[in-house]
């Protein structure tokens, strides 16, 4: 291996610069420290150093600062050169001798030292002994002094600047990382700074958090570049995002039943129009007539078999409408042909539009008096609806639901419509899809109304809904029939999960417990975050919205309803009652009987329970009647939204309203010795009335309200005087009435407040 200018030097423990020099001075033509050194250039090396050797001594310093002193005669013998590595040698040798001398003279100074400390302690030890024994002994000087002693000590330890540690005068910028959820105590451990200061950029930004809080990514991002950093919004690995890439369909999809969801105004005749086409009679079970849950019916019509939804038409169910359209292939838009359009009638055509459904019309109760079809059309030709007899895209049927006119037309239309779509889903495979409705019940436990989508749903498949997960018991269809299993667009109720699963959730097959767990529990820690979230928001809400202004009445309301979607319905409802003057706060809701526990927390947090198409069990009812909690029942929604309004109308503070009951001019003014002054007056308007507060007004200005002190006429005490007539007035505690004052008599109503 080839040795260059920089190696050897390594080796010699001198400079490359240094080795360089010397070897152009014995002749050689190095000029790089990469340059190659061949033994014979060793030799020329050391022939050269050999001859400038003098006889007195020599020194060599390395760059280190240890000089090695080597003593000798000059050599003036012919004898032959030793080799190189025995110059090498001697060099270590010398080096090592002076590295000995060094050390010897360190261990004699220190030796030297610790005599010093010896005897200055025997000194002190001496001075303490001579001292009287009666002198007491300062503890505070001794240990004064032993502090300065140690101080000084550590000084000049420390007295040099290199080895001080300086605060970082600059500001560092850095990269901060920042999950979808964060606390603020974590967030300033990040940036390495103070809570406090995080908590108040927090509340520069309108935000009132502790450290111990929690906050969403995009409030930690604003707080993070405000205190100067950057703020990176990290995705967390998403469960949702693999469990939608866990089910894979292999072959071509085939041709699927159409999902139409009937829509309409309330009372159009869209659960009638059901009936039938299903020949059955479910308008007749429902509280009112009118529809209150989303029902989802299979029927085999000459056409094929067709999935309907039926969704409510009361202006509460907004979001029931929004789900059914969502989850749908046609619309069929229901329109009374003697009502035309009405409110819900354009939100659920705006719905159909949003989820770019097909839409087929059908004019409904065209038997009536009064119906006009032609105007109907008309008005739906005005929001973008024409039809297509008159040029359009929209097919408009007119039909009478009761007696089933148009309907066979009706259902044609609607299986072209599906035809044109094309429709296909996969049949193989794990199913999955969407929860329509849910429930309760007090026998079968959680009963789940699912809308298959893709794959085939068999009893003792692993179903996995929102939080709710378990094997599927029983599958049963529209009509009532247990079945062992449910092809694509096919409308079941399913027995098996573990708790009530959302309305509008999407629900997936998975291979094992150990996965549905596992999603089970991120979509609850998920869920818990998003409510403390929630709750945060609403008090910092309430806190700001208090600030300057008269503190809002709260109706605090615990909702219990028999199934998922109507009980968002009502929560949505109520939220939407909230005014100026009093608001609803939703304690708890949920589906299923009125509970305990739900009767205990009424109690705790002073609330109402709201039951709709559901009892309070017996352990709830003892409590409720023992501690008159206030619970009502319900099975109609705008009854149950009446019956709040007027609740949260009495927590509302009475109105007190004045009323001038009369008028009357002070004509002359008279000294009495039992009742001091006393006015002479004319009554101008209405009635002046003894047990009435009164006012004093001098050149319409008010400058006295108190009460009558007596009021006579004809010397005589009466209780009132009326329009025209004469009497006197005396005023309790005021002497100071003037002829042309008027004295003012009037009364105080309270008038309750209405929401």
């Amino acid at each position: 291996m080839a040795i260059t200018v920089k190696d050897f030097a390594k080796t010699l423990k001198i400079s490359d610069n240094a080795l360089l020099e010397r070897m152009q001075k014995a002749g050689l033509n190095h000029k790089k420290n990469s340059d190659e050194v061949t033994p014979s250039d060793k030799q020329a090396l050391l022939k050269s150093l050999k001859g400038a050797k003098s006889t007195s001594s020599k020194s060599i310093t390395s760059e280190s600062g240890v000089k090695v002193t080597s003593k000798g005669k000059s050599s003036t013998s012919t004898t032959p050169s030793k080799s190189y590595s025995d110059n090498i040698e001697a060099k270590r040798a010398a080096a090592s001798e002076q590295l000995k001398e060094q050390q010897t003279k360190r261990e004699e100074q220190l030796k030297e030292a610790t005599k010093q400390k010896q005897e200055q302690k025997k000194k002190q030890f001496r001075n303490i002994s001579a001292s009287p024994k009666d002198r007491p002994v300062n503890v505070k000087e001794q240990l004064s002094s032993a502090a300065k002693e140690y101080k000084n000590k550590e000084g000049s330890i420390f007295n040099d600047s290199e080895h001080q540690f300086e605060a970082p005068k600059d500001f560092i910028k850095k990269d901060i990382n920042v999950p979808d959820n964060i606390q603020v105590g974590e967030l300033a451990k990040l940036m390495a700074v103070k809570g406090g200061e995080v908590v108040k950029n927090l509340m520069s930004l309108g935000v009132v958090a502790t450290i111990n809080d929690f906050i969403d990514q995009e409030t930690a991002i604003l707080v993070v570049e405000e205190i100067g950093h950057n703020g990176i919004a990290i995705k967390e690995e998403n469960i949702e995002d693999d469990l939608a890439n866990l089910i894979k369909y292999e072959g071509e999809p085939k041709t699927r039943p159409a999902v139409i969801t009937v829509m309409g105004h309330v009372d159009h005749g869209k659960t009638t129009l059901l009936d039938f086409i299903r020949k059955t009679k479910v308008v007749d079970a429902e509280a009112g007539g009118i529809t209150q849950h989303i029902g989802a019916y299979e029927v085999e019509t000459p056409k094929g078999k067709l999935t309907f939804i039926d969704t409510p038409g009361h202006a509460a169910f907004s979001s029931m409408r929004a789900r059914g359209a969502n989850t749908t292939d046609i619309v069929v838009l229901v329109v009374a042909a003697n009502d035309g359009i009405k409110p819900q009638t354009e939100e659920a055509i705006n719905h159909a539009k949003a989820a770019e459904v097909s839409i087929v019309v059908a004019i409904n109760k065209i038997d009536i008096n009064g119906a006009d079809p032609e105007k109907v059309k008309g008005d739906l030709a005005a929001i973008d609806l024409t039809p297509e007899d008159w040029g359009g895209n929209i097919q408009m049927v007119p039909i009478s639901a009761l007696k089933g006119d148009g309907v066979d037309d009706l259902l044609e239309r609607i299986t072209l419509e599906a035809e044109i779509l094309e429709l296909k889903a996969h049949y193989d495979g794990a199913a999955q899809g969407v929860v329509i409705e849910s429930e309760l019940d007090k026998f079968r436990g959680s009963v789940a109304t699912l809308l298959i989508q893709n794959g085939t749903l068999k009893s003792g498949d692993l179903v996995v809904s929102g939080n709710a997960m378990g094997k599927i018991k029983s599958i049963v269809d529209s009509n009532g029939n247990k079945i062992k299993e449910a092809l694509p667009s096919a409308a079941v109720e399913v027995l098996g999960l573990s708790s009530v699963p959302n309305a509008g959730d999407q629900f997936q097959v998975v291979k094992n417990e150990k996965q549905a767990r596992e999603i089970s529990d991120f979509r609850t820690s998920k869920e818990k975050e998003k409510k403390l979230l929630k709750q945060k928001d609403e008090s910092v809400g309430d806190l700001f919205e208090t600030l300057g202004q008269e503190t809002k009445k709260v109706l605090n309301v615990i909702v219990k309803t028999d199934v998922g979607g109507t009980c968002e319905a009502i929560n949505n409802a109520l939220i939407n009652l909230d005014s100026d003057k009093a608001k609803v706060k939703i304690v708890s809701s949920g589906v299923g009987g009125i509970t305990e526990s739900d009767a205990n927390l009424a109690l705790a947090v002073d609330s109402i329970i709201l039951g709709f198409n559901v009892r309070a069990e017996n352990t709830a009812k003892k409590i409720i009647e023992s501690e008159s909690i206030p619970l009502s029942y319900h099975s109609i929604i705008y009854e149950l939204l009446d019956d709040v309004k007027g609740r949260m109308s009495g927590l509302l503070d009475p109105i007190i309203k004045e009323e001038i009951i009369g008028t009357a001019e002070v004509l002359e003014v008279f000294n009495s010795p039992k009742f001091g002054q006393v006015a002479g007056c004319s009554v101008l308007e209405g009635s002046v009335l003894r047990n009435k507060p009164a006012r004093v007004l001098r050149d319409d200005i008010v400058i006295f309200e108190g009460e009558l002190n007596s009021l006579r006429r004809f010397k005589e005490d009466v209780n009132e005087v009326k329009n025209g007539n004469e009497c006197g007035i005396g005023i309790k505690n005021y002497k100071d009435i003037k002829p042309g004052d008027k004295i003012e008599v009037f009364d105080r109503k309270e008038e309750s407040q209405e929401i």
